[in-house]
């Protein structure tokens, strides 16, 4: 009874921690193929100039602790479970309205100027990330 308990509280636990990865596809003809981990997956800020074809937009929200790194891993892992070969003109941004609502200024003197005083110690702020799935046309 217990190990059951134990297993339905850790699955829980990880059903809530889990991230929100999404895709919308704008390419109706565009079937998705799963691809190799090791495959080469061109990712980018900025526009790829090899000739490409757009099929969707990817995008990864996590919670006010994520990093770059781990949203940037999310959006990959998407990708070569759809099997595109690229993204490009990847965004980052973060739920500014709840984030400058949840704190007030800066306070405090010296070194501990940078100190920022929250409002609401338990606010869900959420970071995003964004990205164009594309395969290239040759």
């Amino acid at each position: 009874m217990k190990k059951l308990l134990a297993m339905l509280l850790i699955g829980l636990f990880l059903v809530s921690c889990a991230s929100n990865v999404k895709f919308v596809q704008t390419d109706d003809t565009f079937e998705p193929e799963e691809r190799p981990s090791s495959a080469p997956l061109v990712y980018t800020e900025d526009e790829i100039e090899r000739p490409h074809k757009v099929v969707g937009v990817i995008s990864a929200e996590l919670g006010k602790g994520a990093r770059k790194p781990e949203l940037d891993a999310l959006i990959k892992e998407k990708a070569l479970e759809l099997g595109v070969d690229g993204v490009m003109l990847v965004e980052y941004d973060v739920d500014k309205d709840v984030y400058v609502d949840s704190h007030h200024g800066i306070v405090g003197r010296g070194p501990w100027r940078r100190h920022v005083v929250t409002k609401t110690p338990h606010v869900k702020v959420k970071k995003t990330a964004s990205g164009i799935a594309v395969i290239f046309v040759d």
